[in-house]
């Protein structure tokens, strides 16, 4: 890759800011310019992977826009069809004594 390939990025840290930078990058074996690399790029791709207008974060909203039929806002609980009635047994039980309360 030729100089001509590249554009060069340049930003002004302040010296808190810039003691952490040039410590995280020591600590991971990368230069100042290699650390500075991986930074931005990981940051565009964390940003370009959570677009706020993706229809993934506005399809909640679209839908509550929405008028929805009245077999969608049939509540299961009012069917008859879905209540079973219990048919087990009714035999009464006790729990067994709790072993950590022995003396």
């Amino acid at each position: 890759m030729s100089s001509n390939d590249t554009k060069h990025v340049q930003t002004e840290l302040n010296e808190d800011d810039y003691e952490r930078f040039r410590e995280f990058a020591q600590e991971h074996g990368l230069s100042l310019k290699e650390a500075g690399h991986e930074a931005l790029i990981e940051w565009l791709e964390r940003q370009q992977h959570a677009d706020p207008t993706d229809r993934a974060f506005t399809v909640l909203d679209d839908l509550e826009a929405e008028e929805l039929s009245e077999s969608a806002e049939t509540d299961a609980r009012d069917e008859d069809d879905a209540v079973e009635e219990w048919h087990g047994s009714d035999e009464s039980f006790a729990l067994a004594d709790d072993p950590s309360a022995q003396s």
